[in-house]
């Protein structure tokens, strides 16, 4: 099974790497996407801005996609019982 996000994307960037404060090990940034949700509730529909984290070699791909509808073929994951993407 492939599960394939259509999106627009409003943003594409890379994030701050990261340095571990105790070892000093360093990890590199990751690219990511930015796009809006629409999460529909009782009192009306609400834009969320999301990150999707893509790999570099996607992100070169659609460097200059920005403004347009993106179907990318993604992952999925649960953090405080929300699901998150990230590119494959």
């Amino acid at each position: 099974m492939e599960l394939i996000a259509k999106l627009k994307i409003e943003n594409l960037y890379k994030s701050k790497d990261f340095k571990d404060s105790t070892s000093g090990e360093v990890t590199p940034g990751k690219w990511k996407i930015q796009s809006f949700q629409t999460i529909e509730s009782e009192e009306g529909n609400q834009m969320k801005l999301i990150d999707i984290s893509i790999p570099e070699e996607v992100a070169r791909k659609l460097k200059d996609k920005v403004g347009e509808t993106v179907n990318i073929p993604v992952g999925t994951f649960i953090n405080n019982n929300r699901v998150g993407f990230y590119g494959l």
